[in-house]
């Protein structure tokens, strides 16, 4: 978050897939791969010790629904419990991705599902808000 708050500025950034599920304490152990949408296309950017690297996601940040979370470096932007949930089943729409399957498991039962309904309908995600929704 660090880096993408320096390229982008102070509040753009926006934590989201994995990481936004990190922070949210819905992953036991950490990732390699930090994920931050952006507002610009921005290629993947490799950390020096090759610990890990923090991929960009070109996403309309305003339109995210986001809340401040606080982390190690300080207070930043991660998506809400229901967004995380959305654009993490999206980019798994079969259900393949470990990770991600832990996460929307254990943030299921936390989230508004009123709101988590409205995120999709407003964000063109009903779709995906079925599949997930469906058998729960």
């Amino acid at each position: 978050m660090g880096i993408a708050t320096a390229i982008y500025g102070e509040r753009v950034p926006v934590l989201t897939g994995l990481s936004a599920a990190r922070v949210h304490g819905a992953l036991p152990r950490a990732i390699g791969a930090a994920f931050v949408a952006v507002p610009a296309k921005r290629r993947p950017l490799k950390l020096a010790d090759r610990s890990g690297e923090v991929r960009f996601v070109m996403r309309d940040v305003a339109a995210l629904d986001a809340v401040l979370v606080p982390t190690d470096l300080g207070a930043a932007l991660a998506t809400t419990l229901e967004q995380t949930i959305l654009d993490l089943a999206r980019a798994d729409p079969r259900g393949e991705d470990e990770a991600a399957q832990t996460a929307i498991d254990a943030l299921w039962p936390e989230c508004d599902h009123v709101a988590l309904e409205s995120i999709a309908a407003t964000q063109r995600m009903r779709a995906t808000y079925a599949r997930i929704a469906e058998g729960r």
